[in-house]
């Protein structure tokens, strides 16, 4: 098999820095003992923008390439409710009110990965970190938080499985511009 012939499972995502993830984990702890299922490890805590599953290289550095191309500005995400998807059992953190900013940033996102072949999902995008699968409740918890997450690049992420689980390894970051146009590196 050649090296083009390997696959990767890739997505991208909005990956929150240590100080961000240490406020969902802590927030999240509040409330761990109330649910019942299996808890994503803090390391794998992130928002799905689009995920394109497996893919070969080739396909790989051209959404890369693609994904060099985005211009679209910082935001701030609002982190402040909990929900659940009863069908896919996912109990899940997000923001009642979505910035327009990662609604654009998720759209352009999806219109250049389709020169790489990528289809986008047909469902509405429905932004969340996912906290918890296999989970038992059927309705969200009613909680007052509120986290702000500055929100300056998005990334390229792998899926690895092991015997311990899942891992997501970081492969690029791809900067978002500030409101005054600045890149935010």
């Amino acid at each position: 098999m050649t090296n083009n012939m390997k696959t990767r499972r890739l997505f991208f995502a909005l990956w929150p820095d240590d100080q961000v993830r240490s406020q969902i984990v802590e927030n999240f702890s509040r409330i761990r003992q109330a649910k019942h299922g299996r808890v994503i490890q803090p390391h794998n805590l992130h928002i799905t923008l689009h995920f394109v599953g497996s893919v070969t290289e080739d396909i790989k550095e051209c959404m890369h390439v693609a994904a060099t191309t985005i211009r679209a500005d910082s935001f701030v995400c609002n982190l402040d409710c909990y929900g659940f998807f009863p069908r896919a059992k996912i109990f899940w953190m997000g923001c009642k009110e979505m910035p327009n900013e990662l609604i654009q940033l998720h759209r352009k996102l999806g219109t250049v990965l389709k020169n790489c072949g990528y289809r986008a999902e047909e469902r509405s995008f429905t932004p969340h970190i996912t906290l918890m699968r296999k989970c038992e409740q059927e309705e969200p918890l009613d909680a007052d938080f509120s986290l702000e997450w500055p929100v300056d690049e998005f990334a390229l992420v792998e899926s690895r499985s092991d015997k311990h689980g899942v891992n997501y390894q970081l492969i690029e970051k791809y900067p978002l511009s500030d409101k005054l146009g600045k890149s935010s590196l």
